[in-house]
């Protein structure tokens, strides 16, 4: 389990501690789809340590469609009465079974990495769409008092000038026309959703648009560049870069990304959307495989991707977020990318070996 990593268990009290309104998630029912993904699993140990040390109360309906990989990663939280694990397919129409009665929604439900944009291409557009649309109609018709949509800094698209920098207001070009179009085309409906939903239902819906995240509990077969660097690292192995390494994208540490998230949920403004994203230096690829390699005493190698692989690659060159709206709310990132990737690193060399 990661909560027994020491840094890990750092990272969810560094959140738990954050000055915000928790009162309003006090006796709550909330529903999170993704549970066990990288953001997932990081809300639900914040909340359950919430829930164990300062009686928040705050039942968990975790969904997922694997109730393994679920047991594997809240061994801890089963059986505890404020943690259910709940076998769901957003795409179908949502059945909770009774007597829940969800009060808050939180969806970050979706494919999110190149091989699956490639391979499940339809259940990527599916997730954000039919499942948005399912979960914002499942909280108007039983009375659910907030909606977040986990979306994208990839609905940005391509920027229209190289040195643009994305706030909240920019759009960028994207050609609809290719497969890969179909994960940050399906998060622009899916915002589109949201304020459908709060223009004819009154619904208190807020979205967050993390950048490229990364962070320990991230899928190990994960296949951003990001996390295969990761991976090298913590592997012991040389540093493969299937390209030039010259895109260069806004990243975000996985618990600073969870941290956002809980700022938008308690602080931010119905109908508004918040990127989040590390404001500090933006490294190139090739500048993070070098300081990977630096930390694994190993090297860069070049090699060329595979057909699917090349299917799944973004053609950005660049995307820079601007993290000035999220700023206003209280939040900051604490760690940067080479803080975050050497802790990822180390968590997952211990955990692994363990």
């Amino acid at each position: 389990m990661y909560i027994e990593h020491e840094l890990y268990a750092a990272d969810v009290a560094g959140i738990a501690n954050e000055n915000l309104s928790w009162e309003k998630l006090s006796g709550k029912n909330l529903l999170l789809t993704g549970a066990t993904g990288l953001i997932g699993t990081l809300i639900i140990d914040v909340l359950m340590k919430k829930n164990r040390d300062e009686n928040l109360n705050v039942t968990i309906c975790a969904a997922g469609r694997n109730e393994k990989v679920a047991k594997e990663r809240f061994a801890d939280y089963f059986g505890d009465k404020n943690f259910e694990f709940v076998k769901l397919d957003v795409n179908e129409p949502i059945k909770l079974p009774p007597p829940v009665s969800i009060d808050v929604i939180i969806h970050a439900a979706s494919n999110s990495h190149n091989y699956l944009f490639a391979t499940d291409p339809v259940n990527t557009i599916t997730a954000n769409i039919l499942g948005t649309n399912n979960l914002l109609d499942y909280g108007v018709k039983n009375g659910a008092e907030k909606f977040l949509f986990v979306s994208s800094g990839d609905s940005y698209g391509k920027p229209l000038h190289e040195e643009d920098i994305f706030d909240e207001s920019y759009c960028g070009y994207i050609n609809p026309n290719t497969l890969r179009a179909g994960y940050p085309e399906a998060k622009r409906t899916g915002e589109a959703l949201c304020q459908a939903y709060i223009a004819k239902h009154n619904f208190d819906v807020v979205i967050a648009r993390p950048c490229r995240i990364y962070g320990p509990t991230m899928r190990l077969d994960d296949s951003k560049a990001m996390s295969e660097f990761i991976m090298n690292g913590v592997r012991g192995e040389d540093i493969v870069l299937k390209s030039q390494g010259l895109p260069k994208f806004s990243y975000c540490y996985g618990a600073d990304c969870v941290s956002g998230i809980f700022y938008c949920l308690l602080k931010g403004k119905c109908g508004e959307a918040y990127n989040i994203a590390d404001s500090s230096e933006i490294l190139s690829l090739r500048e993070i495989a070098e300081y990977i390699s630096s930390l694994a005493g190993k090297k860069v190698i070049f090699e060329l991707p595979n057909e699917i692989q090349a299917k799944g690659f973004s053609k950005v060159l660049k995307v820079v977020l601007s993290n000035d709206k999220i700023r206003t709310l209280g939040w900051k990132p604490k760690d940067d990318t080479y803080s975050g990737v050497k802790k990822t690193i180390e968590i997952l060399k211990s955990l692994i070996k363990n």
